[in-house]
């Protein structure tokens, strides 16, 4: 009996031996990993460890700042020094990247930073910090932690001041909080007036002129938050579904937790710009000079309309420099450049043959309705001028004239072939609130309507072809009015041209035209006859004063020599001559037009010619001019008769010049 105690009693020996060896280990343990030098024995704890060494807290255990005062906190400290120990050993550390969070209370522990909220203002290089407005107020509506701002992302140092976190939030634009961006929010400027090292800004501080008028470009980057950024830690889709509760992703990751800002945020950066390219950016000076070439892309903005109506182009994401790509040299030879321009080849490069000669029945069609409507706000100005109204009203439709000319600027400064269709209603808004503003004083007067006949425009046509109404071409050397056809004869696109194959082409003939307007006898021959009727009645042709032919002035109209039959207009021939002339004047006349003729071929072999001259910019004007007048004279077709005194005259005179100009070039060469 007595053998069996004494042998349990060893048993218990050897027992509390050996737990209390285990005990002593285990603080021995807990004590030799919860010390700094420990930290170094993990070779991914080094960096670390060295960037803490020679930093100013090199003296200071690393449990000091990762826990919180007070015995607990210590105790914990050690038990996870035996944590990371086994993390390593068992390879668990390589599934994740090293993480720790420092508690403010650490930081403000006694006899360390307890009494930096007190301190007030602190000089941070070269700017003014203030730690309590940081620490104890809500900045942008989110609360700060000391590791908010001091961090360990920079390369090479521990707990540092994370610049790149004060940019993100001092200079991102949101909607709910305005940038805190004020230059003397950091700068302030009795330090600017004391140091003069460099530049002296006392009269600049006097004149209280904006530093953004000499430091431009100063702030580069948005800080916005890719939704990409958060699939770094998160998969949940509950999760990731409050992407957008930006107040929740603050509390819970810069409150709760210690996430560096650059982790989720892109980085803004706050730096002098010293590329020239950067600091020579147009937008500098030139500031919204494109505004009204925006308004009509994004086809909103205006005075008075209802829907955007966006540009088809901005809709497909179309740039800029998907129209603007032909280069314009700069004048100057040694210093050379280029702006790129937009024109109907551009045009053509993507939609094909055809579409420079759309954007030039763009272009008129617009300065047209343009000219309109400045007309009518000029003489809306002068009926406000003249009427009896109270000055409430007339303050009130000065108010919506002003309204109008924004539109009308809108369009004419911005270009309508940026976006015809909102143009259109630009200057339809601008039309009615000319009306508005007449009817508010009583006046009479009413602005022309924009675009009315545009409505008999199929919508398959009037998706390109906006603004034909108010284009006047050609056809068989006619004047042709697409408005009046539309509106007046309800012609339909369909009735002259093809749609399809051969886009456009033109299948009217002259039958076609003559069975409507001469069925009932000409009654205004000028109407379409507008080039003959110039030739013969004189006026102007394309800037050259033509002087009424002697036919003319003796009262013989048109009628006199075409006769209508059926109809049709007959061509002159002998027998109408002769009713009024003597039998020789057909051969005269014949003469005259083969005179007419022959020089007409000379100058066009002359024009062919002198196209590869070098020519100066005054005889390239004049010779565009010339071209002009005789293609006029082509369109008349009579090779004379309507006034052979004047067409003669100007051939010869243009034959002789041009034949000098090539007999010039001869002697030179």
């Amino acid at each position: 009996m007595i053998k069996v105690k004494t042998a349990r009693k060893r048993r218990w020996r050897w027992w509390l031996l050996a737990f209390g060896l285990l005990f002593l280990i285990f603080l021995v343990s807990a004590e030799l990993t919860s010390r700094s030098s420990f930290c170094s024995v993990c070779h991914y704890m080094k960096p670390f460890y060295e960037s803490w060494k020679i930093s100013s807290h090199g003296q200071i255990e690393c449990q000091i700042c990762h826990y919180p005062p007070g015995l607990r906190s210590k105790f914990r400290a050690k038990i996870e020094g035996l944590l990371q120990v086994g993390r390593y050993w068992t390879k668990l550390y390589l599934k994740s990247k090293p993480w720790a969070e420092i508690p403010d209370e650490a930081c403000l522990r006694p006899g360390c930073h307890d009494k930096r909220l007190l301190e007030g203002k602190v000089k941070f290089k070269t700017i003014v910090f203030d730690h309590k407005i940081h620490f104890e107020d809500l900045r942008r509506g989110k609360k700060l932690r000391c590791t908010s701002c001091h961090s360990q992302i920079v390369q090479g140092e521990h707990i540092t001041v994370t610049e790149s976190t004060c940019f993100i939030c001092h200079f991102k634009k949101s909607e709910h909080y305005p940038r805190i961006a004020d230059c003397f929010h950091c700068h302030k400027s009795e330090d600017l007036r004391a140091s003069k090292s460099r530049h002296d800004h006392e009269v600049a501080l006097q004149n209280n002129l904006p530093c953004q008028r000499c430091h431009a470009q100063v702030i580069v980057g948005d800080g916005v938050v890719p939704r990409e950024n958060c699939y770094k830690c998160h998969f949940e889709r509950d999760r990731l579904d409050r992407y957008d509760e930006t107040d929740l992703m603050h509390s819970t990751h810069i409150t709760a937790h210690k996430i560096e800002c650059n982790q989720c945020h892109l980085e803004i950066q706050h730096k002098i710009i010293r590329e020239i390219e950067t600091i020579a950016d147009c937008r500098t000076c030139h500031q919204d000079l494109h505004q009204a070439q925006k308004i009509l892309y994004q086809g909103q903005g205006g005075k008075g309309t209802v829907h955007p109506l966006p540009s088809i182009k901005l809709e497909k994401g179309l740039s800029c420099q998907a129209c603007h790509v032909l280069h314009e040299k700069t004048k100057a030879e040694s210093v050379t450049g280029q702006t790129l321009e937009a024109s109907g080849q551009a045009c053509e490069t993507c939609h094909g043959q055809g579409f420079a000669r759309l954007l030039a029945q763009w272009k008129k069609a617009a300065q047209k309705e343009v000219s309109t409507i400045r007309q009518a706000l000029l003489q809306a100005e002068k009926e406000i001028g003249r009427s009896q109204a109270s000055p409430n009203d007339r303050e009130q439709a000065k108010k919506l004239l002003a309204e109008a000319a924004f539109n009308l600027e809108i369009v004419a400064k911005g270009k309508a072939v940026h976006n015809m269709a909102f143009s259109l209603e630009l200057l339809k808004a601008a039309s009615n609130l000319i009306n508005e503003a007449m009817k508010l004083t009583g006046t009479r007067y009413r602005a022309p309507a924009v675009g009315e006949a545009a409505k008999r425009v199929s919508p398959a046509c009037s998706e390109c072809h906006q603004g034909i109404e108010a284009i006047e071409g050609e056809a068989f050397g006619y004047t042709f009015n697409h408005g009046q056809h539309l509106e007046k004869t309800k012609l339909e696109c369909e009735s002259c041209h093809r749609l399809s194959p051969r886009h456009g082409q033109l299948i009217a003939t002259r039958s076609d035209c003559a069975s409507c307007h001469h069925e009932s006898g000409p009654k205004n021959c000028a109407g379409c006859h507008s080039t003959q009727n110039i030739i013969y009645h004189g006026g102007n042709l394309s800037g050259l004063e033509f002087k009424p032919d002697s036919m003319a002035e003796a009262g013989v109209d048109c009628q006199n020599c075409h006769s209508l039959e059926k109809g049709r207009i007959i061509r002159s021939d002998p027998k109408s001559c002769l009713e009024c002339h003597e039998e020789k004047y057909w051969l005269v006349l014949q003469e005259k037009q083969k005179e007419i003729r022959d020089k007409s071929s000379k100058l066009t072999a002359i024009f062919k010619q002198v196209t590869g001259l070098k020519l100066s910019p005054e005889e390239k004007n004049m010779l565009e001019k010339d071209r002009e007048i005789f293609n006029r004279i082509q369109i008349d077709q009579s090779l004379g008769a309507h006034n052979f005194s004047q067409i003669n005259s100007w051939l010869t005179a243009c034959l002789e010049k041009w034949l000098a100009r090539l007999t010039q070039k001869d002697k030179i060469n």
